[in-house]
């Protein structure tokens, strides 16, 4: 157990300006993750989203693509 707490020691005072520039973005976008994860999957958020479910095989997409002319 000793050699694991010598592995995960941080020294704090070492770390410099781009060391906790780094840190607090990782934090951030962490806590942004967990908050867009905790929005998205919550049940009453479900007919915001449901609609979106199928929009790669939106018939309507392959129209307008082919309109364009492309080839289907």
């Amino acid at each position: 157990m000793n050699s694991l707490s010598e592995y995960l020691h941080t020294d704090w005072e070492a770390m410099t300006r781009a060391d906790w520039t780094g840190l607090i973005i990782v934090l951030v976008l962490t806590a942004l993750m967990v908050v867009l994860y905790t929005w998205i999957f919550r049940p009453s958020n479900r007919e915001k989203f449901e609609q979106y479910r199928d929009f790669v095989n939106d018939d309507e997409d392959v129209k307008r693509e082919v309109g364009h002319g492309q080839t289907k």
